[in-house]
């Protein structure tokens, strides 16, 4: 069914005017509507990489201090509560915040309000929750002795995170890091709000090209979405196992004798 969907999608994108001249044509990506073309693509393609690499480091490293260092319980309900916080905050919700916030004069970070960072900053705690679990799933499965032998070894506990935590938890960061960039291109409700004309996304773009009755338009670059979301999530794939392959050879020996 899915298939079938995305499909139809692709058929709408390359009909001249759906639903009422089905010939087949490549115009629709030329996209001449200003402000909602390429420009808006490139800026999705420019907001998911920088998303899923900043956010996959905040994300790691943050679950990284309160689940393997020695933090009080309170403080770690506290920050446990907060990172679960977003999953109960509407897209729209957390939208509307930022632009109270960010937007008002006196506020000594109003200079980013409207402009890639804050897109960055939104869709990274939208889609925090998720990411976090993951992370802090992995990193309990980890010994807790490890940091007290290295400490016991007077090992630097930055050599110990670097050297042993990070090796170990590669396949969860690279699942964050892809699960953060996919949500980056598609995410529509938590930056409708925030974007300027300069900062246009694809998805948004999408809408308003459905908006203006450009159905055809609107289908192309829903597509060119799926398009990047799939070559990603490919090339994710590839170099997740080569990378794996090298870095955690003992892993990949003991699933080949099984």
């Amino acid at each position: 069914i899915i298939i079938l969907m995305i499909g139809m999608a692709q058929y709408g994108a390359i009909v001249k005017f759906w639903p009422y001249n089905l010939n087949l044509t490549l115009k629709n990506y030329n996209f001449e509507v200003a402000g909602l073309g390429w420009d808006s693509f490139y800026n999705s393609v420019q907001l998911a990489f920088y998303t899923a690499i900043f956010g996959t480091i905040i994300i790691f490293v943050g679950s990284y201090l309160i689940e393997k260092l020695r933090v009080n319980e309170g403080t770690r309900n506290v920050v446990q509560f907060f990172a679960l916080m977003p999953m109960a905050v509407p897209g729209l919700v957390l939208g509307l915040a930022y632009i109270f916030f960010f937007n008002a004069k006196d506020n000594p970070l109003n200079f980013i309000y409207a402009t890639m960072i804050i897109l960055v900053v939104n869709t990274i705690v939208h889609f925090y929750t998720v990411s976090h679990l993951t992370a802090v799933t992995a990193l309990k499965q980890m010994d807790k002795e490890f940091e007290s032998v290295s400490l016991s070894l007077k090992i630097p506990i930055y050599k110990m995170f670097w050297r042993v935590t990070l090796p170990v938890c590669l396949p969860p960061i690279f699942d964050v890091s892809i699960y953060l960039f996919v949500n980056a291109m598609t995410t529509v409700s938590g930056v409708i709000f925030l974007y300027s004309y300069d900062t246009t996304l694809a998805s948004v773009s999408a809408i308003h090209l459905d908006e203006q009755g450009e159905v055809a338009k609107a289908a192309a670059m829903a597509m060119l979405i799926v398009y990047v979301s799939v070559a990603v999530r490919l090339t994710h794939t590839i170099i997740t196992k080569k990378v794996l392959r090298k870095t955690q050879a003992w892993r990949y020996n003991i699933l080949d004798t099984k």
